[in-house]
């Protein structure tokens, strides 16, 4: 209690001073106990000083008074207000300001002096402030302010002492619930200050509550700090105090109870999270599987926990149902294991609330299985039409069926199948693959002995009791025709009499077929084979009754041997024959045939009698006599003179030379006829044409050999002189003259032009004195011979001064046609006259012309025809034409060349105008008939003749246009004229052409002394099968004579050697052809050639031929044959059906339905087919590479043949990976979004999570690549584009951005890419509102992904790392956390892990952890974050898709070419423990030629691969992770066997010798040599087949193209040629193809083949009487073709023994002295008798 006067305030008078009026209503109070009656006396001056407008000073005075002090306190002086010095003031008047006196009731105020005092005890809660006024005397006023200063005399009381609060349990953490404040009457700090909240009880827990105030009189609330639990405390006692600022201070209490209410905030739970069952399929419904137990704490209809199924989840198909208060769940339906083995259900627990909480549970019923499923037995049947029918042409091994047995029971793995019935004829196999079969034939099928077989399948499965399966199948055999018809004997005779008329009945023939009766195969139909007879019978197919078909004839035919055959309609046909042998009572010719119809030969002139040029040969088909052939020669082409020049032998047809031939004197060509002469007579002709080839036997002659010639002495060196001419007769570089001057007295002045023979002067003659020179010159051939005599030049030198007149030109050169009219013009010569001359020149002829066919213009030098000119005669003429100057004796000359140029004037002239030709009706065309021969003298063109058949009355003959030689063309046999008239043309090809006509008869007369044989057939057929036996017959082919009544007793069968027919051989008695060699239809299909008939008896010598065609049946003797060994397909990946994948391509060597192929797949035919006709593999379902990335085939090709052959095959198929899978990311649900926490103020780099996608493609395909696409977001988050990890780039702010939202998009490197994407919400966690940073804190851990639940983590300790020990702390996890893989004890603050942990789900945490330090008052919050990085394990192991692949690849590809690409898969999320390495290694010890690379998989090659070296290669592919921890890693495998496929890099290799020998006399067909050739490449790329290029123009030899085998196509004949040059190619099938070359040697070794032949017929000598023994007489030469050993000649003498004859020398010599009578001595040569 105090005074606090207040200063002055300054005034001055009304402005200075402010005055302050008292208010209204005032009144002037006394002190205590003054009356009343003073107040107006006290106010009077107040007043006056007021209405006079006086000035006052206002002072003011404040004083405070404690409350609760006793009455008569001191309050103060109201004087204090006053300015000190103011003396005596004679009072105060006071003034209240309100209508009460307040102050007057509590205070006393003396008004004398001013000491104002407590009236009573003062209450400021009653009143706290009084004031009034008071004023002294002199007018002066203070203004008197007295407050009550507030003591703590009140405690804070709450309006009541208790309160029950209603909370509910779901009531959120931060709930406030407003409590009544305490009230405190007391001011300031004395007043309410502040709320504490005092827990009844001893809780250990941390509070529930806390009480928000401000500052009172604010609202007091009771926040709820964590969520209630009803189940853990129903209710709560609370004790709240208010307290004031008093010290002591006071306080008042609340007490609160609180009673939780019950919410439905528990969700039944169940005693376990995953129940496991297990029930046997054939449990009946209502079967207790197992009983649940969920548990509900709430109370009432919150906690009645009932159960159902959730078929939305789970088992839709109610198969359990669960009682709904037990829990127990129950089969409701009928279980099969084999529809489904396993059967998750889920569960859930539902309250009774009214919005229930649900609880689940899974329930894995595991379906035990019994044994309630039979096996299932499917068949396929491989027959030819799908069905069960069965050739009986199937051979043991041929498939039947495809049977395959299933079970969908557990022990379907234990499944048998047996066959029972069949008796061994069939068998099953097992197919490779689990429960597949083949049902293939074991035993031979004979549908005649079983048509029908029952067979059963019986199928057992390995269950307890076993089940088993019957499957019946009524198998029928297919006949086929393998039943030929049957005679009852094979041999049958008959007789009927030659009388007997055509249609007579001999015999009836029955034949029977076991085949299936009433089909074509056991139907029989009868013929006759061909046979002798066969003409002459006939046999009704269907009855087999013989009859006559024409009148018999015994002479004829005594006795008839036929076969009849009887042939079932079969395909094939059948047959079986029978002999029949008819009695009946009851004869034939050949010509000699040329090799050649014209021989052409050349002969050098003047060769050596006794030289032979020409071997001519004919043939005769007959034998004995009328096989011997003679030879005749004569000249000319149309007459038999016999031949001057040349001779023939008569036995071997050598043409030889018998007299000198000069082919200048002699004709140069020699047309010679040869004709061939048979025993019988008959005969035939060939022409012969000898060339004389010019040899140099002519020397050079000059015509003329003299020459005369003038000149002047003035001449100039270098003038033509005078030409010499010299001709040879010979022909080409013989006739070819060079001239030269021969050495002389004047030569050195001359020179000769070597070619022209022109003569030039080369030096001056003013020099010389001699008035005439003489010149030799010498001609010379192109032989070297030279001229015998030498042509003589005499040169006159005239030494007049008159020069003569030069001709303008040495040499002229002159043409003129030879049919120009006399006194024609040729050409005209001028000299120049001589200078200084006026005298007329004349010109003469002086030589050249001897017949005076020319003549010349003497004064103009034109030179004229005088007689008809004839290039024929002459057609080159040299004129020597002189010029004279009048009278003088000076003349000069000059030659003139006249060309005669030939015109057509001469048509072509035939030796005579007709002639007459006489042939037989046997004639085999082609023969060569006549030689028309014209001769035309013109040149070139105009005697080039061509010939023509002007008349074409018949179509028999045709001529050369070239040689003239007519040729038959067909047998005349048909023909009923017996003479043609044939109108020959020779026509040159002048212009106009000239031609002149031969009329040429051809007369064709029949022939008298044989018959005309003549073939039934002029071609025959026949097919035989390739399998036919070695000398099997075919075919008889059969000739008679065109003359009925002529009866020939014997012919000939033969055929033309050839290749074609050196595969048969004919009897020459019957005509039966029969094979000498395999046939192979493959090879050759058709053979053709030629047979001869011919009769030895018959003396006409004639003969005939027919064709044979022999058309090769194919039989079923090749099995399929695949092109490759292997097959290898690629195909891409597709959502549809891809189709044709490739095609398996097969070829069967046979033709027909034998090479007919049908293919079948064995296996796999879920994905793909098989067009059975083409091979075309097709994919049927939908590929997907990520299911299945190959797919291994087997293939059965089979032929249509009879019986049926097969092949199989292997082909694999690659799936290739297309981009049809898009990333996605394993820890996100599809369509769902994931959110994360970042605590704000982390700083740039903080780890927010890992992203994790999986991409399911191959390769690049499957690459992913991480990225953000986003927004809002760019700058604050980036991703690792390889490993996923998202961080911060920036320090995140809650205030200013508190959450995020990103798209991270993860990329494959497919083309085009595709993506997946992820949303991310990322929520920034803020610092709890109002603490500082330094009271939080932040604890980053790692956890590896095996962290095993229960486990503590670590410690959360306070901010600071302060000791805990006896602190009372509350731990939690924020509950805004909605995470459950931790928890945390709330009294120690051990966090542990409450859920298993997955890295590939979850790899980061962040947690926020609430603490409360209840050792402080009041308790203190704390909050630490803890960001949990999850550490990924590496608990997946890299995995491939298959475990064995086959992979094909050619050889000699480039070192580096990629192979395959292996693909690993890791479940694992981390960057290396998901990343892959590759690894190689071979499975034997041999260089690895191939490398992969580590990262990427790509295998390539790394050396050359070469096939016939390494078939295949098996290597073991690795995948390992890369897990830091090398003992962690992990390691996948697979096999891989890679192929190695064949190209054609190999040529086959000759391994056969290059030489080989061979007998001349050795039979057609006979096998040379083997040619061998050796490919080690493979398949067709190895198949080598043989050709003979070069080196067979004469087709000697036949090579087979497949086995190599050289053998004999033609008569060898070692004089003839002595060797052959082979040249054969052996080519491989590969494409394209490589080939390799022989030169194969054949030697044709010599056999005395060949007789000797004496040089000459008839040798004369002359011996003188009385000449000593062994003196030399003559010498005599036989010569023999034949070589070696076979070439040693003896000679013996036979009619004289007197003249021995040297063995080795052929001399003969005397013995002794006699008289010798002239005469002949015949000796005899002889071939060594050794050989």
């Amino acid at each position: 209690m105090g005074q606090r006067p207040l200063p002055p305030r300054p005034s001055s008078r009304c402005q200075r001073q402010q005055e302050q009026p008292l208010p209204q209503g005032s009144r002037r109070r006394g002190g205590l106990g003054a009356s009343g009656a003073g107040l107006p006396a006290l106010l009077v001056p107040l007043w006056l000083c007021a209405a006079g407008s006086c000035s006052a000073q206002l002072y003011n005075l404040s004083l405070a008074v404690n409350e609760g002090l006793p009455a008569d306190t001191l309050v103060g002086d109201i004087r204090a207000g006053l300015p000190p010095g103011d003396g005596q003031l004679g009072g105060f008047f006071l003034s209240e300001g309100s209508g009460e006196s307040a102050v007057l009731a509590d205070f006393h105020v003396q008004p004398d002096t001013g000491i104002i005092r407590t009236a009573r005890r003062l209450d400021r809660e009653r009143r706290a402030r009084y004031s009034f006024v008071a004023a002294t005397l002199r007018g002066e006023m203070v203004q008197v302010e007295i407050a009550v200063t507030d003591v703590n005399d009140h405690p804070p009381r709450f309006p009541r002492d208790s309160l029950r609060l209603n909370v509910s349990e779901l009531s959120p953490p931060g709930t406030a619930f407003r409590l009544p404040g305490a009230r405190d009457p007391d001011a300031g700090s004395f007043g309410t200050q502040g709320y504490t909240l005092l827990a009844e009880g001893q809780e250990a827990a941390p509070p529930l509550f806390r009480l928000r105030y401000g500052s009172p009189p604010e609202p007091l609330d009771l926040v709820l700090l964590r969520r209630l639990d009803r189940e853990r405390a129903d209710s709560h006692r609370l004790l709240i105090e208010a307290w004031d600022g008093g010290s002591p201070r006071l306080s008042g209490r609340l007490r609160v109870e609180i009673r939780v209410l019950d919410e439905n905030d528990n969700a039944p739970a169940f005693s376990q999270r995953e129940y496991r069952a297990r029930v046997r399929e054939d449990a009946a419904p209502g079967t207790a599987v197992c009983r649940l137990l969920a548990t509900d704490p709430d109370l009432g209809a919150n906690g009645e926990v009932r159960y159902l199924i959730s078929r939305r989840q789970s088992d839709p198909a109610a198969y359990f149902a669960v009682e709904e208060r037990t829990g127990l769940l129950r089969v409701n339906r009928p279980l099969d294991r084999e529809a489904r083995a396993l059967h998750r259900v889920i569960v859930q627990a539902r309250d009774g609330g009214a919005e229930p909480e649900v609880g689940s549970a899974l329930v894995s019923v595991a379906v035990l299985d019994v044994n309630d499923n039979s096996p299932a037995i499917h068949v396929l049947y491989l027959t030819e039409g799908g069905g069960a029918r069965l050739s009986e042409a199937a051979r043991p091994g041929d498939y039947v069926a495809r049977v395959s047995v299933s079970d969908p029971d557990e022990a379907g793995d234990e499944l048998g199948l047996s066959l029972q019935g069949g008796d061994g004829t069939f068998a099953l196999r097992p197919g490779g693959a689990a429960g597949l079969y083949f049902l293939c034939v074991e035993g031979p099928l004979d549908r005649e002995s079983r048509d029908l077989y029952e067979l059963r399948l019986a199928a057992t499965d390995g269950g307890s009791p076993p089940l088993s399966a019957h499957e019946t199948l009524l198998l029928r055999i297919a006949d086929i025709n393998d039943q030929p018809p049957a005679f009852p004997q094979p041999r049958y005779r008959a007789a009927v009499s030659e009388a007997a008329s055509p249609g007579t009945a001999v015999l009836r023939l029955s034949a029977s077929d076991a085949d299936e009766p009433g089909s074509p195969n056991a139907q029989v139909r009868y013929a006759l084979e061909a046979a002798p007879g066969l003409e002459l019978f006939h046999i009704d197919p269907l009855s087999g009754v013989i009859s006559t078909r024409r009148a018999l004839d015994r002479e004829r035919e005594a006795a008839l041997e036929l076969r009849v055959v009887a042939r079932d309609l079969g395909e094939p046909p059948l047959s079986a024959s029978c002999l029949v042998s008819v009695r009946v009572e009851d004869a034939n010719d050949n010509e000699p045939v040329f090799e050649q119809q014209v021989y052409s030969a050349s002969l050098a002139e003047h060769a050596g009698p006794g030289h032979c040029l020409l071997q001519v040969k004919a043939a005769d088909a007959d034998a004995g006599q009328f096989g011997r052939i003679e030879y005749f020669l004569y000249d000319g082409f149309h007459n038999y003179e016999k031949s001057k020049a040349f001779q023939i032998d008569p036995h071997t047809g050598h043409i030889c030379v018998c007299q000198d031939i000069d082919r200048e004197g002699d004709p140069a060509t020699y047309d010679l006829l040869v004709k061939a002469t048979d025993g019988g007579g008959l005969s035939s002709q060939a022409f012969v044409r000898i060339e004389i080839e010019d040899i140099n036997d002519n020397q050079p002659i000059f015509e003329p050999a003299s020459y005369v010639t003038s000149i002047s002495s003035h001449t100039h060196p270098g003038t033509e002189i005078i030409n010499v001419v010299a001709t040879d007769r010979d022909s080409g570089i013989y006739g070819v003259v060079t001239y030269e001057l021969v050495p002389g007295e004047f030569s050195s002045l001359f020179q000769v032009d070597t070619s022209s023979g022109i003569i030039y002067l080369i030096s001056a003659l003013s020099h010389l004195d001699h008035t005439m020179m003489f010149l030799t010159v010498s001609a010379r051939d192109g032989g070297g011979l030279t001229s015998v005599v030498n042509a003589s030049v005499t040169v006159n030198i005239l030494q007049a001064t008159l020069a003569p007149a030069i001709f303008e030109r040495s040499r002229y050169t002159f043409s003129v046609p030879e049919d120009v009219p006399e006194g024609s013009p040729v050409g005209t010569v001028k000299a120049r006259e001589p200078l200084n001359t006026f005298e007329v020149i004349s010109y003469t002829i002086s030589s050249g012309d001897p017949y005076g066919r020319f003549s010349i213009d003497p004064q103009f030098g034109i030179i004229l025809t005088k007689k008809q000119l004839d290039h024929e005669t002459q057609a080159l003429i040299i004129l020597t034409v002189q010029s004279q100057v009048a009278s003088s004796p000076i003349y000069s000359s000059t030659q003139v060349n006249i060309s005669v140029i030939d015109v057509n004037d001469n048509p072509p002239v035939f030796l005579t105008e007709s002639d007459k030709i006489t042939i037989s009706y046997s004639t085999v065309p082609g023969t060569a008939l006549y030689i028309a021969h014209a001769e035309d003298k013109d040149s070139g063109l105009n005697g080039v003749i061509k010939y023509t058949i002007a008349n074409r009355q018949s179509n028999a003959f045709t001529i050369d246009p070239s040689l003239g030689v007519v040729y038959l063309t067909r047998t005349l046999f048909t023909d009923k004229q017996h003479e043609y008239a044939l109108h020959i043309t020779a026509e040159d090809r002048g212009t106009p052409s000239l031609s002149s006509l031969l009329m040429l008869t051809v007369i064709v007369e029949e022939q008298k002394m044989g018959t005309t044989l003549t073939f039934e057939n002029l071609v025959y057929q026949v097919e035989v099968s390739e399998t036919s036996s070695l000398d099997a017959k075919i075919l008889q082919v059969q000739a008679h004579t065109q003359v009925p009544q002529h009866t020939a007793s014997r012919i000939v069968y033969s055929l033309e050697p050839s290749t074609d027919s050196a595969a048969f051989g004919i009897d020459p008695f019957t005509g039966w052809i029969y094979l000498r060699k395999y046939l192979n239809y493959e090879s050759t299909q058709m053979y053709n050639f030629r047979a001869f008939v011919s009769s030895p008896e018959d003396s006409s010598g004639q003969n005939a031929s027919t064709s044979v065609i022999v058309n090769v049946r194919d039989e079923n003797d090749n099995s399929p044959m695949f092109m490759r060994d292997l097959y290898f397909f690629e195909i891409e990946e597709s959502p549809v059906p891809r189709g044709v994948v490739g095609t398996i391509t097969a070829v069967d060597r046979d033709s027909g339905r034998n090479g007919q192929l049908s293919y079948f797949l064995l296996s796999d035919g879920k994905f793909f087919k098989i067009n059975s006709n083409t091979g075309e593999i097709i994919n049927w379902v939908a590929l997907d590479h990520e299911q299945q990335t190959h797919h291994q085939l087997i293939v059965l090709v089979t032929d249509h043949g009879d019986p049926r052959r097969n092949a199989t095959i292997t082909a694999y198929i690659l799936v290739a990976d297309i981009n049809d899978n898009q990333p996605y990311f394993p820890q996100i649900p599809s369509g769902k979004e994931v959110t994360l926490k970042v605590l704000e103020g982390q700083p740039e780099g903080t780890l927010v999570t890992t992203m994790f996608a999986k991409d399911l493609d191959f390769g690049n395909n499957g690459v992913v690549l991480y990225s953000i696409l986003s927004e809002d977001s760019f700058g604050h988050f980036q991703i690792d584009a390889n490993n996923g990890k998202l961080r911060t780039t920036e320090a995140l702010s809650y205030n200013w951005r508190p959450n995020y939202r990103i798209l991270v998009t993860a990329s494959d490197q497919g083309m085009p890419p595709l993506q997946g994407h992820a949303v991310v919400n990322i929520q920034v966690i803020p610092f709890s509102k109002g603490r500082s940073v330094f009271s939080q804190d932040i604890r980053h851990f790692v956890i590896p992904e095996n962290f095993k639940p229960a486990q503590i983590l670590s410690l959360v300790k306070l901010p600071g790392h302060y000791l805990q020990t006896n602190r009372k702390l509350h731990f939690s996890i924020s509950e805004e956390e909605d995470d459950d893989h931790f928890e945390i004890d709330s009294s120690t603050g051990d966090l542990f892990l409450s859920k298993e942990l997955d890295y590939e789900t979850t790899s980061h945490f962040l947690l926020r952890v609430d603490m409360k330090d209840y050792n402080k008052n009041p308790p203190q919050n704390y909050t630490v974050f803890l960001t949990i990085d999850v550490e990924d394990q590496n608990d997946h192991s890299p995995y491939f898709q298959d475990n064995f692949i086959v992979i094909g690849i050619q050889e000699n590809i480039p070192v580096g070419t990629l192979v395959y690409t292996f693909n690993a898969k890791d479940g694992d999320g981390s960057f290396l423990n998901s990343r892959v390495q590759y690894s190689l290694e071979m499975s034997d010890s041999g260089e690895n030629p191939f490398l992969i690379h580590p990262s990427y998989g790509t295998l390539i090659t790394a050396i050359p691969l070469d096939r016939e070296i390494t078939h295949s290669v098996v290597l073991r592919v690795s995948a390992s992770d890369q897990a830091i921890n090398l003992t962690e890693r992990r390691l996948g495998s697979l096999t891989a066997k890679i192929v190695i496929l064949d190209i054609n890099d190999n040529s086959p290799q000759f391994v056969s010798s290059s030489l080989s020998y061979v007998m001349e006399n050795a039979e057609v067909g006979s096998l040379v040599h083997h040619v061998v050739a050796e490919d080690p490449d493979e398949g067709r790329n190895g198949q080598v087949t043989y050709h003979i290029i070069s080196g067979n123009e004469n087709k000697a030899f036949m090579l087979d193209k497949t086995t190599g085998l050289l053998t004999t196509a033609f008569p060898l004949d070692h004089e003839s040629q002595e060797y052959y040059s082979l040249t054969i190619v052996a080519l491989d099938d590969g494409t394209p193809s490589l080939s390799a070359t022989q030169m194969l040697t054949v030697s044709i070794l010599d056999v005395n083949d060949e007789r000797p032949v004496f040089q000459k017929q008839l040798y004369e000598a002359a011996v003188c009487e009385n000449r000593n023994p062994g003196e030399f007489v003559i010498n005599v030469e036989a010569v023999d073709r034949d070589s070696g050993s076979c070439l040693v000649l003896n000679f013996e003498q036979f009619l004289l023994s007197m003249l021995p004859v040297s063995s080795s020398s052929s001399i003969p010599k005397t013995i002794w002295r006699c008289m010798l009578p002239a005469g002949p001595v015949g000796v005899y040569a002889t071939t060594n008798p050794q050989v």
